[in-house]
């Protein structure tokens, strides 16, 4: 049975979102720009990641609009609704597919002999970095999963909506990327990534009843392997890690196109 949108999703502004987002998001690109705090931050991370804000200020800006204070608080809300899907095992799924692409990305690194170097922190950051990364995610994901994704299926269905919004996503973070001092190279292995992991987060979003917290789960997960892989900063690893994703994508894909042909 095809799980039932949020009603109110169906008049939302889409454009209007995305630009929101962008026009957010030039400050922090600016501020990027004017200091380089990527040799003090401790994953080397830019100021301009601090626009992870920018999703859900835009979402609630544009909610806000529409549908007043009340609408606000249910969109917030969302951010820990567990209530939705109908097999819990799928947040397993969803805070656990980055870190088996990860481990399987190491593995194949270190045996075809490529550099893959030491973990970059100590395990015991883990929970630490998870908890961070969980608040970052739930900014983000109010916006991209919880605004902009039902009504991004209602026009253009599941592989669409994961591919455009997987697209806008990675050129979002282009500009910080730059800021972090990633080649070409390394960003297109990592923006193939990003594409891949937005289109198994929709096909998570709907197993599990349209629960933005499977998208929460799979974000952070997504920042804490960025943050703990051995190499991730190589192009090699990028690469073999894009491509990884990539495969999971289509395979996904197959079996999104098989369930909506079976409905």
């Amino acid at each position: 049975m095809r799980p039932a949108p949020d009603r109110a999703a169906g008049g939302r502004p889409l454009s209007m979102f995305f630009v929101l987002v962008t026009v957010l998001s030039v400050p922090f690109w600016g501020l990027g720009a004017w200091f380089d705090s990527t040799g003090e931050a401790p994953i080397g991370l830019p100021v301009s990641a601090l626009m992870f804000v920018c999703p859900v200020v835009a979402a609630s800006v544009l909610v806000h609009c529409r549908e007043g204070r009340a609408g606000v608080v249910r969109l917030l809300k969302r951010a820990a609704d567990c209530s939705r899907a109908p097999r819990r095992d799928r947040y397993l799924v969803a805070a656990g597919f980055m870190p088996v692409v990860a481990v399987t990305a190491w593995v194949i690194a270190g045996l075809s002999g490529a550099a893959v170097g030491r973990l970059p922190m100590p395990l015991a950051t883990v929970p630490v970095l998870s908890v961070v990364f969980l608040i970052a995610a739930a900014a983000e994901e109010l916006g991209w999963t919880g605004y902009a994704t039902d009504p991004m299926l209602r026009r253009w269905g599941e592989l669409n909506t994961g591919v455009a919004l997987g697209v806008f996503w990675g050129a979002w973070h282009l500009v910080p990327l730059v800021q972090a001092h990633h080649g070409a190279l390394w960003i297109s292995g990592w923006f193939a990534t990003t594409v891949a992991v937005r289109v198994v987060m929709v096909r998570l979003y709907l197993s599990t009843g349209r629960s933005v917290l499977s998208a929460i789960f799979a974000h952070a997960s997504l920042n804490v392997c960025a943050a703990m892989t051995p190499g991730y900063g190589l192009d090699h690893m990028s690469l073999i890690t894009g491509g990884l994703m990539v495969l999971m994508a289509l395979f996904v894909a197959d079996r999104a196109r098989r369930v909506e042909a079976s409905w």
